[in-house]
């Protein structure tokens, strides 16, 4: 419990004590030194586990949070890793980290997310060992943790469910049985002396099948292979395909989370491949690992929303929901609150503006949230819910369907806790209460307290908040590994971020330790969190944090671009839209579309053909004027036109309109020079103290650009209009009226008229300093033109708060060669299969298994060759054209590691690979350059 809350009076709320707990921590990742945090500020003890990856494997990669521990002996205990790839590893782990509880009296153990965190095998270890577990408990997760046992308790409870089979395993065996199973299963027990329970004849066919195999497991037995659970699941599959035809089919291992141990097919050839590569990722090929997986109808225009509960096994409440749609390669990369409060504020909000129709889609949004979390909680109860669990759904249009438990707390808890908190209350005293606003506190005060703990009352805090998880992942959001981070700039005022203790500072010189992002685990570096009274407060207040954010490296790639231009686009669009979980790919192929149209435009080419055009229509002094703007123009437009991100965030609607292309039509509807201060601001190019040159407006690019402001500034105070737009000044410019020498007027929207007075002087020193200023602005309007060409403004969001997508960024053969776009493969001599990043290179599916390609293999195009696992997800190698494996360049049978643009083999194609030379890249730059500065010309 906090300290501070410990210091009061009440005799209640200080028995709820930590001073006899000391917990070892067994996870990693951003919740470990929250937790050492949290239970530091409880008054409990703790240690850690440190895995050989984590410290001595790869240089400069020690766990930043040791900097967060003064005295390290006896609180850091090393271990080969923290689960072991196989079965056996995993036991001698368990066995091993039990034996660190007891030689160091550890009497409680917190293992977070990941790893072993819902294993129940491990859990029930850790309690029969007389440790307890903080976290719910083996009989909760055996009960709900797997993701068939979950499903099945959802059904006897009501709720809707995905179509689908859950016990692939059992029906494997049934077949294997024959036709006579009952038979076969009692000779199977008697020839391996299976011991089962008493219950087991009363058993329905599938559970009994179920139990045999479990039987089996405990003595590292198979009574099926893996090649088996292979045609099993193409009947299965075959079955599914006949009620839903067209449908994709998802695989899902029981234990599976964080995006591993799934895969999402579309025709029957690629089962086999898939059931391999689910059980790969789930270390589920060794005698006696669960083996089973989830087959479900793959529900395409889906959303993922989830319930926070929380219980102590008498009662359970739940905590609102999270919205965590947007997200690849199933892992989660922006994640938001959903709550009553923000959902009725919302509405409101729409009401008063006359939007009818989003405000009745959040009203049938709210009925949805009160229906998931009503089922959630009554799912807790039911369960017998002992900790922290998240009640996981798919929502299609008005339905929901639960999904599974994920019996564990969650990466994104963090904004369930700035939204809601929990408040306990004295039974025999309403006046002494005391409010939780931590989840892993609450974790740990039920684990130690929990039969005592009075129901909590939920208390809202905010309405509103967002997370962002900054992966260590390339422009296309593939994980890249071996990046090396020397410099984090400090959290901002308005950001909670937890990132390991990367961003702890030595104490006497302030500086970073470097921190190697080797890509032994996941991809995940940080997480950054804004709370806020509504979700565009929110998104705004993230969108300004990675604004300022700094993190420098060497080879370092981090996903914070794609967090600024995806938050961006958001607000361009509506806060409150409702992506799909496709939606992310067919946002990375827009911007791989926009990549490969700027990718060809030659910014100096467009200033020389503008040069000439200038001194050809106004003179030579007007391109001298010119001449003096280039760094100022060319420098933001440069940096957008090689960052697409950057590039997608820009061109999302603002408010006030900057500009408008309609009927063909293109026009500035702000002062452009405002629009250039608002580009150098976007691109964190505004002057700044000790910044260095190149990360701020040059100091002569910044006199042009006040001096601009500064103009128009004092022209609309000596109109005395401040709030004249600029189509209405514009019209004070213009040239016949000017020469005219008469009184200069415009009507204002409040039918003021706005005098110039008649001095021709004057007037023509205005329209001469307006003409100087504007010249060379029109180039702000590239950028759109690319946007136009590569179809930006065709995706967009619907009244109904849902995405409008092109066909062309929504077919799956096309959106990879899009996304492809933003992260070219690294050059090759046209004859090599290469590394597209760093990893480790398998030659082989399983150690047993044959070697994908030899010397003199024939491969096709997209032929797999190997895989490569970065951050513990397995991606396949593929051949690249047709041809022959002429040399096998390393040995990956057991696992290599390599670098990005390594060799892995040399093969002889069957036709020689065209590459584009010099002189056809420079034609078709001047191709596109010339289109794209002819885009709307007559405007």
């Amino acid at each position: 419990m906090n300290q501070q809350r410990n210091s009061k009076s009440s005799i209640w709320q200080k028995s709820f004590s930590f001073e006899d707990v000391k917990c070892l921590i067994v996870c990693r990742g951003p919740v470990r030194l929250e937790t050492m945090q949290t239970f530091e500020s409880m008054g409990a003890s703790y240690g850690i586990l440190l895995s050989e990856k984590d410290s001595i494997v790869y240089p400069q990669t020690l766990a930043p949070e040791l900097r967060w521990i003064g005295k390290r002996n006896g609180k850091v205990h090393h271990v080969a890793d923290y689960m072991g790839a196989t079965r056996e590893e995993k036991e001698l782990r368990i066995e091993e980290i039990l034996g660190i509880c007891s030689r160091h009296s550890y009497t409680h153990l917190f293992a977070g997310y990941g790893f072993m965190a819902e294993d129940a095998d491990f859990i029930q270890a850790v309690e029969d060992a007389g440790v307890v577990f903080v976290g719910p408990s083996a009989r909760v997760i055996r009960k709900a943790g797997s993701k068939d046992e979950a499903k099945q308790l959802a059904r006897k409870l009501g709720v809707s469910v995905t179509p689908g089979e859950d016990r692939i395993c059992a029906l494997t065996l049934i077949r294997k049985a024959g036709e006579n199973p009952l038979e076969q299963f009692k000779t199977w027990i008697q020839q391996h002396q299976l011991l089962l329970s008493k219950q087991f004849e009363s058993k329905t066919l599938e559970e009994q099948a179920d139990e045999l195999i479990q039987a089996a497991s405990s003595r590292q037995m198979e009574l099926i292979s893996i090649e088996e659970i292979q045609q099993e699941t193409q009947i299965q599959l075959g079955k599914l395909w006949q009620e839903f035809p067209g449908r994709r089919i998802r695989l899902k291992h029981v234990g599976g989370g964080g995006g591993k141990g799934q895969r999402v097919i579309n025709h029957p050839e690629e089962a086999s491949d898939a059931v391999m590569e689910v059980l790969l990722e789930s270390k589920a090929t060794s005698p006696g690992d669960n083996k089973n997986f989830l087959i479900e109808v793959n529900i395409e225009n889906t959303r993922h929303n989830e319930i926070q509960l929380i219980g102590n096994g008498s009662w359970c409440i739940e905590l609102g929901g999270r919205d965590c749609s947007l997200q690849m390669h199933e892992q989660k990369l922006l994640e938001v609150s959903l709550t009553e409060e923000m959902l009725e504020e919302a509405m409101h909000q729409y009401h008063a503006s006359g939007k009818t129709q989003e405000a009745n889609i959040l009203s049938k949004d709210l009925a949805m949230l009160q229906s998931m979390s009503s089922q959630a909680q009554a799912f807790g109860e039911a369960l017998e819910l002992d900790s922290v669990s998240t009640f996981e759904c798919i929502v299609e249009n008005d339905s929901h369907y639960f999904m599974e438990v994920n019996t564990r707390i969650q990466v994104e808890h963090r904004i369930t806790e700035m939204v809601y908190g929990l408040e306990f209350q004295n039974p025999e005293n309403s006046e002494d209460s005391f409010v939780c606003e931590s989840l892993v506190e609450a974790m740990l005060l039920i684990a130690c307290h929990g039969p005592r703990l009075p129901k909590p009352k939920r208390i809202p805090r905010t309405n509103s908040s967002v997370e962002a998880r900054i992966n260590a992942t390339n422009a296309a959001l593939r994980p890249h590994g071996g990046g090396l981070l020397r410099f984090w700039s400090e959290p901002g005022p308005n950001e909670l971020r937890d990132d390991q203790g990367i961003g702890l500072r030595n104490p006497d010189t302030g500086l970073l330790q470097p921190y190697h992002l080797a890509g032994a685990y996941d991809s995940n570096v940080a997480l950054s969190i804004t709370q806020g009274h509504s979700r565009q407060d929110s998104l705004e207040q993230l969108a300004e944090v990675l604004r300022t954010m700094e993190v420098r490296g060497v080879d370092l790639q981090l996903n914070t671009g794609f967090h600024y231009g995806l938050i961006h686009w958001i607000l361009g669009q509506d806060a409150m839209l409702r992506p799909n979980t496709r939606f992310v790919q067919s946002y990375l192929a827009l911007a791989g579309e926009l990549s490969r149209i700027s990718g060809r435009v030659n910014l100096e080419m467009v200033w020389n053909q503008l040069m000439n055009k200038t001194e050809q229509n106004f003179g030579k002094e007007a391109s001298i004027i010119l001449q003096r703007k280039k760094s100022l123009l060319l420098r933001p437009i440069g940096i957008l036109l090689q960052d697409p991100h950057l590039l997608m965030g820009w061109l999302a609607p603002r408010n006030p309109r900057r500009w408008d292309h309609q009927e063909g039509v293109f026009r500035m509807l702000r002062n452009p020079f405002e629009i250039l201060s608002e580009l150098y601001h976007y691109l964190r190019l505004e002057p700044r103290t000790n910044a260095s040159p190149v990360e701020q407006i040059w100091e002569d690019d910044q006199k042009l650009l006040h001096e601009g402001l500064e103009f128009y500034q004092n022209l609309k105070e000596r109109i005395g209009a401040s709030e004249i737009n600029w189509l209405e000044l514009q019209t004070l410019f213009d040239s016949e009226n000017v020469q005219s020498h008469e009184t200069k007027s415009v009507e204002h929207i409040n039918d003021n008229k706005l005098e110039l007075g008649n001095n021709p002087d004057f007037l023509n020193r205005i329209e001469a300093s307006h003409s100087g200023f504007q010249i060379g602005l029109d180039l702000l309007r590239l950028p759109v033109a690319i946007g136009e060409e590569a179809g930006f403004y065709e995706m967009r969001g619907t009244a109904d708060l849902e995405v409008e997508i092109p066909e062309k960024f929504n077919d799956p053969e096309t959106f990879e060669q899009l996304i492809s776009e933003l992260v070219p493969s690294p050059p090759t001599q046209g004859d090599e299969i290469i590394a597209w990043s760093g990893g480790t290179f398998y030659s082989r599916e399983t150690p047993e298994s044959e070697s994908y390609v030899n010397t003199g293999s024939r491969v096709k195009t997209g032929d797999v060759v190997g895989l490569l696992e970065v951050m513990k997800m397995f991606n396949p190698v593929r051949a690249e054209c047709d041809g022959t494996i002429r040399e096998i360049c390393l040995d990956g049978s057991l696992g290599v590691n390599v670098s990005r643009g390594q060799t892995l083999f040399r093969l002889d194609p069957d036709h020689p690979l065209q590459k584009e030379t010099k002189q056809e890249r420079e034609e078709k730059e001047r191709e596109v350059t010339l289109r794209l500065m002819n885009w709307n010309e007559a405007s």
